[in-house]
């Protein structure tokens, strides 16, 4: 899959909606607090479901040992197919992936 270009102003919106989300106690509400962000549009909420998916892709969960591993690797995938994912932004991701996975 190749890497998704964006804009610089598409990326800021995204990666400041990923990096704001704190509510740790409540992981499962992650995405669906990330994805009301109310300065996101709809190609940003694109942006962030293709992100998502990579993060939630069952490869890296299925095939790791640990849960640490499994988000070692969605969050290696993510940084490495959305590059303009700030480190923080891969990190959230990955997190909340595993969440998802437990």
């Amino acid at each position: 899959m190749p890497i998704a270009q964006v804009n610089v102003a598409d990326a800021a919106r995204v990666v400041g909606a990923l990096e704001s989300f704190d509510r740790w106690h409540a992981p499962w509400t992650f995405i669906q607090a990330v994805r009301a962000a109310a300065h996101l549009d709809a190609g940003d909420r694109v942006l962030l479901e293709q992100a998502w998916a990579a993060a939630c892709h069952a490869d890296h969960w299925m095939s790791a040992r640990t849960l640490d591993a499994g988000a070692a690797a969605a969050e290696h995938v993510v940084s490495k197919r959305f590059a303009w994912l700030s480190p923080l932004a891969c990190r959230q991701l990955a997190r909340a992936a595993s969440y998802a996975w437990r």
